[in-house]
C-alpha cells in the first residue's frame, strides 16, 4: 500500500448490518451495486439490523430459528437495498440446500437509502408486489418466509405466504387482521388471482362465512395488519384497485391458515 493510498479518505459508509449486535459488513457508497455475502451464527430470537448512514434503522427479528444464517445483501445504484438468508445447520454455505428443501429462506422487507430519489414511506399500505416482496413471473418457494416492517411502530413480524392461483383458493383477512381464511375459488363471489369478483356474490358470500376466532368478520377489502400495533400494513381500503392482483394469501409464522367449508345444501 503507497502512503498516498494509506491517506486516502475512506467513502463513508452507506449502510452497515449487525446481527446481536455485533458488526457483520458495511456497504460505502462506492463502486455501486454491490453485493456482500457474509455468514453469521444465529439463535432464537436473534436480530438482523440495517443501519442506513442517516441513522434510520430496519431490525428484523428472525424468530424462532438457529444455525447459521448466509445472507446476500445487495444495494442497487438507485440505493434500494434488497437482502435475504438461508439459514443452514452449517458454517458452509451449501447452495443447494435451499433447492432440496433442507433450508429456510428469509427474505427481508427491501428498502430505500439516504441518497435515493424513492422515500420508503411512498410505499406505506402497498401490497407485497410493490414492496418487492414478491415478484411478478416468479414464484416464491414454500420454504421462504418473509420478514415485513410496519409502516407505522417499525417493527417487524414474519409472514408466510400462499399462491392463491396455484391452489384455487380465495382469501379473506379478518377485521383484526389476525386471521386469514381461505375459500374455493370456485364458490360464487369467491375471489381469484387476477380477477374481480362479481360484487353482488361477493357480499353474499361474505354473508355467509362465519366470524374470525376473535369475533371480527372477514371482508374482501379488510387490510392485513401489522400484529403489534394493528395498523394496515396491506391497505386495501387506501389501494384498492392491488386487491385482485395480490395473488398470495399472508398469514403470520407460527398460525394456521382457516378454511371455509360450505355446508352441504
Amino acid at each position: 500500500m503507497t502512503l498516498l493510498n494509506f491517506l486516502k479518505k475512506k467513502p463513508p459508509a452507506l449502510l452497515k448490518v449487525f446481527v446481536d449486535g455485533a458488526p457483520l459488513c458495511t456497504v460505502t457508497s462506492d463502486n455501486l451495486p454491490r453485493e456482500l455475502t457474509p455468514t453469521a451464527a444465529v439463535r432464537p430470537d436473534s436480530e438482523v439490523l440495517f443501519l442506513a448512514a442517516d441513522g434510520t434503522e430496519h431490525r428484523h427479528a428472525l424468530g424462532e430459528v438457529q444455525g447459521w444464517a448466509h445472507l446476500s445483501v445487495r444495494v442497487h445504484e438507485n440505493r434500494a437495498c434488497q437482502a435475504d438468508c438461508v439459514i443452514t445447520n452449517s458454517p458452509q454455505f451449501d447452495a443447494n440446500a435451499f433447492s432440496r428443501g433442507e433450508a429456510l429462506g428469509v427474505r427481508f422487507q427491501p428498502f430505500f437509502l439516504p441518497g435515493s430519489t424513492v422515500t420508503n414511506s411512498e410505499l406505506k399500505g402497498k401490497g407485497l408486489f410493490a414492496r418487492g416482496l414478491h415478484f411478478s413471473g416468479r414464484v416464491t418457494p414454500g420454504n421462504i418466509v418473509l420478514s415485513c416492517e410496519c409502516d407505522c411502530c417499525h417493527r417487524s413480524f414474519l409472514i408466510k405466504s400462499y399462491h392463491a392461483g396455484f391452489s384455487n383458493s380465495g382469501y379473506f383477512y379478518s377485521g383484526s387482521g389476525k386471521y386469514t381464511l381461505t375459500v374455493s375459488s370456485y364458490l360464487a363471489g369467491a375471489p381469484s388471482a387476477l380477477a374481480e369478483p362479481e360484487p353482488a356474490a361477493l357480499a353474499a358470500l361474505e354473508a355467509r362465512l362465519p366470524d374470525a376466532p376473535d369475533g371480527s368478520r372477514f371482508s374482501y377489502l379488510n387490510p392485513f395488519r401489522c400484529p403489534y400495533c394493528g395498523a394496515p400494513y396491506i391497505d386495501f381500503a387506501a389501494h384498492p384497485e392491488s386487491r385482485s392482483s395480490e395473488y398470495y394469501g399472508n398469514y403470520f409464522a407460527g398460525s394456521e391458515l382457516l378454511r371455509y367449508e360450505p355446508a352441504e345444501p
